[in-house]
């Protein structure tokens, strides 16, 4: 009988761990201030751009931009240093990345020209995966 209750013990110390959520790992808060950019920038004043943002990169510390719009050099710096009506997030894209631990940042528009800004390179943000 000692032996059944064991067993039973057993099984459900292993239900509840296979029950419980494991922790967030950093990729995983990557990906959720990715998504959250998304919802910041669809419900701002460039919501027509169809801004897209995504963690990636081998360790998920990559803020990947994507959007429908054909973009200047000079709205992609006023975006990630946040001026005038671009500065959607206060502070800019450079501010966000800062305040999330994002080591930098791709901007990519609908021509597939890329800009990079923080420890990414052009070579890099050419072969950019989104983390899952």
């Amino acid at each position: 009988m000692c032996h059944t209750f064991r067993s039973a013990g057993a099984v459900a110390i292993f239900a509840v761990l296979a029950c419980t959520p494991r922790p967030a790992t950093r990729d995983d808060v990557h990906i959720k201030h990715a998504d959250h950019f998304t919802e910041r920038y669809a419900q701002s004043r460039l919501a027509r751009w169809n801004v897209h943002a995504r963690a990636a990169g081998r360790d998920c510390a990559v803020l990947f931009v994507e959007t429908s719009m054909i973009l200047e050099d000079s709205m992609i710096e006023a975006m990630h240093y946040g001026a005038g009506a671009y500065d959607i997030h206060e502070g800019g894209v450079q501010q966000f990345l800062r305040e999330r631990a994002f080591r930098g940042v791709a901007y990519k528009d609908r021509s597939g020209r890329l800009w990079t800004y923080g420890a990414v390179t052009p070579a890099e943000a050419e072969g950019l995966t989104p983390c899952h």
